[in-house]
């Protein structure tokens, strides 16, 4: 587990997903790079964080940092539309 300040400067890596396929990996959160739609988003246990997140039925516009509280993560998020830079854990 990264420390806050390592996550926040990117140190701990990052992925751009600009794609309607399902991106897996292991991250802490996104931030939004053109408005985008989720369609998808799973917690490392595959349980959906879309109603928990707020982002059923939304629009995220570019800018807005979307992370999951400490000691979850995000294991796979799909993008109906958009793009997003997601940032490990």
């Amino acid at each position: 587990m990264s420390s806050a300040t390592e996550f926040m400067s990117g140190f701990t890596g990052s992925k751009v997903v600009s794609n309607t396929s399902a991106n897996t990996g292991n991250w802490q959160g996104f931030v939004v790079n053109d408005d985008a739609v989720v369609s998808a988003i799973l917690d490392e246990n595959g349980a959906s964080l879309m109603t928990s997140l707020g982002l059923s039925g939304v629009t995220l516009y570019s800018g807005i940092f979307i992370s999951v509280p400490n000691g979850k993560s995000i294991s796979s998020i799909t993008l109906t539309s958009g793009s997003v830079v997601m940032y490990n854990v």
